[in-house]
């Protein structure tokens, strides 16, 4: 009997643990299985904590409501990239949904703060307005100048852009870059720009495989001429040069200290966070969704370009942050925290299950020498 209990015991604390590891996996790393999605998409967008891949899911436009009031004490952060009046790629808006974005949000009763604003709500809890909004662009392209810029200006939407440091007036490749003299030109219209690092907005190795690539500014890199990985040192010197670099920069072009990042691809380590601190980087985002409150200095941004936006949907979204967008910010679910808490149960349900194994095996050994006998 006392076998039978003891497999008992463990096939129950096997199913446990299965289940807890299932819903762990949905909750924290959903992104990285997106036919979990197309499974079962009630049940991923109730656990998961990044909503990224989900937040549309179900959604229906509404009418305007011009007196409407979804959420207060609470920011979204809107991410955009390219704008351009006839979409060559799929991170890039047609400037028809972009001012069709601005149009919306100004009749459904939004609010754009400045990051100045969004700084000392964040860092302060100064107020803000019910249904504030934050505009913000990456990379610094020059399709920011020539088409969001006048779209901004003309329905007096306040902004900030996130420039790649060493990128400034790159005129290669499908996304030329705005030049100084364009930048400068729209800080004096309003426009603030920030660091999107000096030159840390790519891909490097992350073993000698050529396949295993990870964001650059995230994770120590694979030193092909050393044969090797960068040390933990070696990592943090980097980003802190890259980013000390980027904002010298950006003080001596537009003559303003540099105080938020925007990761690459949204991708950050806790030693990176840290080395942002260390620099007078009191603010940074991901691309991560959800609302963003006072005291969260790492921030949430929600996607709202690419040729598959819905500008109608887009609103819905944000008139249901508070059940689509919320997150319950916590700085104990730090990437380690969770890295070290999946780990730890993935080794306890495999230890599990190898004493299952060894147990249910023993049992079985009984009762085939009871039939034998």
């Amino acid at each position: 009997m006392k076998l039978k209990r003891t497999f008992l015991i463990l096939t129950s604390l096997l199913i446990v643990g299965v289940l807890a590891l299932g819903v762990l996996t949905v909750r924290w790393y959903n992104s990285y299985f997106p036919s979990l999605f197309k499974a079962m998409p009630g049940f991923v967008h109730a656990l998961a904590l990044d909503k990224s891949q989900v937040v549309y899911y179900g959604l229906k436009p509404t009418k305007l409501s011009p007196n409407g009031n979804y959420y207060r004490d609470r920011v979204i952060v809107l991410m955009y990239h390219d704008v351009n009046p006839e979409p060559q790629d799929i991170k890039s808006l047609s400037t028809a949904d972009f001012e069709r974005q601005l149009e919306l949000m100004e009749s459904n009763n939004f609010h754009w703060i400045t990051m100045e604003q969004y700084r000392d709500f964040v860092l302060h809890r100064a107020p803000v307005p019910d249904n504030a909004v934050l505009l913000t662009f990456d990379d610094g392209y020059e399709s920011l100048y020539s088409h969001a810029y006048p779209l901004l200006q003309k329905h007096g939407a306040p902004a900030s852009a996130f420039l790649i440091a060493s990128k400034v007036g790159d005129r290669k490749g499908a996304f030329p870059k705005a030049t100084w003299n364009q930048i400068k030109e729209m800080q004096q219209g309003g426009i603030e720009f920030f660091s999107h690092t000096f030159d840390s907005h790519s891909y490097v190795p992350n073993s000698p495989n050529k396949g295993d690539l990870k964001a650059k500014l995230a994770h120590p890199m694979y030193l092909k001429k050393a044969g090797r990985m960068e040390t933990e040192e070696e990592y943090e010197q980097r980003v802190t040069e890259d980013l000390r670099h980027a904002n010298e920069v950006l003080q001596q072009e537009l003559g303003k200290p540099n105080y938020a990042l925007a990761f690459p691809y949204g991708a950050y380590s806790d030693p990176l966070l840290k080395v942002c601190e260390q620099l007078g980087i009191e603010l940074t985002f991901t691309v991560k969704s959800g609302l963003n409150a006072p005291g969260q200095k790492n921030g949430y941004r929600l996607n709202a370009g690419g040729m598959d936006n819905n500008p109608a949907l887009q609103i819905e979204l944000m008139k249901l942050a508070e059940k689509r967008l919320a997150v319950d910010y916590s700085p104990f679910l730090s990437i380690g925290a969770r890295k070290a808490v999946f780990l730890s149960l993935t080794v306890a349900v495999l230890l599990i299950g190898l004493l299952w194994l060894r147990f249910g095996w023993l049992l079985v050994r009984r009762r085939q020498s009871g039939f034998s006998s």
